[in-house]
C-alpha cells in the first residue's frame, strides 16, 4: 500500500462530524482528575497516576479545549492488534492519544506504543485545530506512525520521538494540511518508510531533529511550500531530504550522511539549498530534477554547500530543471564528477571541484558560465567542460 493510502487510512478519524464525536464523548464519559482508564475521554487538566497497559482500542481521548494531559512519565500502551468492531469512519480507533477538534491542548512527558498511531491531532470540521503542543512524548512501535497532525495550525512538537513504526509504509510522523507547525528537537528513527512525510502542508519549521536509519527518505515533502528545514541531522537513511514537489522552501545548515541522495528537489520552484554538508551519499549529494520520469523544477538556488565523497556525482542538475543557480559550492572526492549539469539554463558561479574521480565540472554546451569556477586535482585532465575553470 502506498504512503498516501496509509495516510488516508490513518487520517480517516479526523473526518468525523462534530455530532459523532459528541456522541462518542457522552458514551464514554469524563475521566476523574488523575486516574484514567483505557479509552477514557478527559475534559480537564489530567495527570496520569499509573500506566495504561494493553488498551484494546484507544488510550486517552481529549474532550475539551485548553487542557493539559501530563503523562507524568507513564506509558500508554496498546495491545498491538487491530481493533475489532470499531469503524474509523464513525469513531476514533486504536489511537494512543487522540485530539479531534480541540485547540490549545498540551500532551507531555511520557510514552505511547503499540497503537495504529501513537499521538494524533486533527480536526472534526472544516476548521483547523490550533495552538496544540506535544512535549517530551516518546511514541514507538506503533503500526502506521508515531505522531500525526492533520488540519492543524500554529502547533508545536518538541523533544519527542516517532520511532520504529511497523507497517510497510510506516512513518515516524506525518503532517497533512498542517501549517505554521514547529517540529523542533525530535528524533525519527528506524521507520520502514520515512522519518517524516508532509503532504499538502506549508510554512512549517523542521529544526534540530535527528533522522536515523529510516528505510526510505528521512524527510519527504509531497506538495508543500515555504518550509524552513534547518539544522537537522540526517544519518544512514534510505534517502535524505526530498522535495517531490515543493516550492519556495529554505533548506539550510543540515548535515546529511550516507543516504541514497543527500538533498533532492524533484520538482518545485524558488527553493533555496544553502550551507548544508552532505557526506558519502550513495548517488548524488545534491540533485535538482530526476531522470525517470524526466522532470525538474525551476529557479532554485543551490548556494555554499559542501558535498564530500559521493559515490557518483557531487552535484547533479537534470536536463528538465530550468534556470537554477549553483553558487559558491564545493564538491570533493566524488566517484564521478564534482558537478554534472545537464540543463542549458543552469548558471554556475564561483564553485569549486577538488579531487573528484572524473571531471570537476561536466556541463552541457550552452550552460551559463557565471565565472569564478575552480577545479583541481580531478581525474580527468580537462578538469571542466563548457565552463571556464581556473
Amino acid at each position: 500500500m502506498s504512503i498516501k493510502s496509509h495516510l488516508a487510512a490513518a487520517a480517516r478519524p479526523v473526518l468525523l462530524t462534530a455530532a459523532v464525536v459528541g456522541a462518542f464523548m457522552l458514551a464514554v464519559g469524563p475521566a476523574s482528575a488523575n486516574h484514567v482508564s483505557c479509552g477514557d475521554t478527559i475534559v480537564a487538566d489530567t495527570t496520569l497516576d499509573s500506566d495504561l497497559v494493553n488498551c484494546p482500542n484507544n488510550g486517552v481521548v481529549i474532550g475539551a479545549d485548553g487542557i493539559t494531559l501530563d503523562l507524568n512519565g507513564h506509558l500508554v500502551d496498546g495491545d498491538g492488534a487491530e481493533t475489532s468492531g470499531c469503524d474509523p469512519d464513525r469513531e476514533p480507533c486504536d489511537l494512543g492519544v487522540a485530539n479531534f477538534g480541540h485547540d490549545g491542548v498540551t500532551v507531555m512527558n511520557g510514552s505511547v506504543r503499540e497503537f495504529a498511531v501513537g499521538v494524533l491531532f486533527g480536526s472534526t470540521t472544516d476548521e483547523r485545530v490550533r495552538n496544540n503542543r506535544v512535549l517530551g512524548v516518546s511514541s514507538a512501535g506503533n503500526n502506521f506512525a508515531g505522531l500525526g497532525m492533520v488540519s492543524s495550525v500554529r502547533s508545536l512538537v518538541r523533544n519527542s520521538s516517532g520511532d520504529g513504526s511497523l507497517a510497510e509504509g510506516g512513518a515516524g510522523m506525518f503532517l497533512a494540511d498542517a501549517h505554521r507547525v514547529r517540529i523542533v528537537g525530535n528524533s525519527f528513527r528506524h521507520n520502514p518508510h520515512v522519518g517524516m512525510v508532509t503532504p499538502d502542508s506549508s510554512r512549517n519549521l523542521i529544526k534540530g531533529n535527528l533522522f536515523l536509519r529510516n528505510g526510505d527518505e528521512a524527510f519527504l515533502m509531497e506538495g508543500g511550500n515555504r518550509f524552513r528545514i534547518t539544522r537537522n541531522r540526517v544519518v544512514r537513511n534510505g534517502g535524505g531530504i526530498t522535495l517531490g514537489p515543493g516550492s519556495r522552501n529554505v533548506i539550510t545548515r543540515n548535515r546529511v550522511s550516507r543516504g541514497r541522495e543527500g538533498i533532492r528537489i524533484e520538482k518545485g520552484r524558488g527553493n533555496l539549498v544553502a550551507h548544508n554538508v552532505v557526506v558519502a551519499a550513495h548517488r548524488a549529494g545534491i540533485r535538482l530534477g530526476i531522470h525517470k520520469p524526466s522532470i525538474g523544477g525551476a529557479h532554485n538556488v543551490v548556494r555554499r554547500n559542501l558535498v564530500r565523497d559521493s559515490a557518483v556525482d557531487g552535484f547533479l542538475v537534470g536536463k528538465k530543471d530550468a534556470h537554477s543557480l549553483l553558487l559558491g559550492n564545493i564538491a570533493k572526492g566524488a566517484g564521478d564528477d564534482g558537478f554534472d549539469v545537464g540543463s542549458r539554463s543552469a548558471k554556475l558561479t564561483s564553485n569549486r571541484a577538488v579531487g573528484n574521480a572524473d571531471l570537476g565540472i561536466e556541463a552541457v554546451f550552452g550552460v551559463i558560465d557565471g565565472g569564478g569556477n575552480r577545479a583541481s586535482g580531478n581525474g580527468n585532465p580537462l578538469e571542466c567542460t563548457n565552463v571556464f575553470c581556473t
